[in-house]
């Protein structure tokens, strides 16, 4: 499992950060890829990854009450 360290993902100078995390998972992937593709799809995957960093800009997770709450839809606490 991947642990994110606490930084802002909509900042430019965390991406390399980011991509680091991200790179050992791209390259295993990429040995199913044939060769010649690889190079070009390793820089499509970076490329998607820089597209959706803003999503995760202002992401929390809910809290285990409130994740509760939200599914049976009444406050036990």
């Amino acid at each position: 499992m991947m642990v994110m360290p606490n930084f802002k993902f909509s900042s430019d100078d965390n991406f390399e950060e980011i991509l680091n995390l991200f790179l050992p998972k791209i390259k295993k992937s990429l040995r199913n890829t044939p060769l010649q593709e690889r190079e070009d799809l390793e820089q499509e995957i970076k490329l998607k990854i820089y597209e959706k960093i803003d999503v995760f800009n202002g992401f929390s997770a809910p809290g285990f009450f409130d994740f509760i709450e939200g599914i049976t839809g009444e406050s036990k606490f």
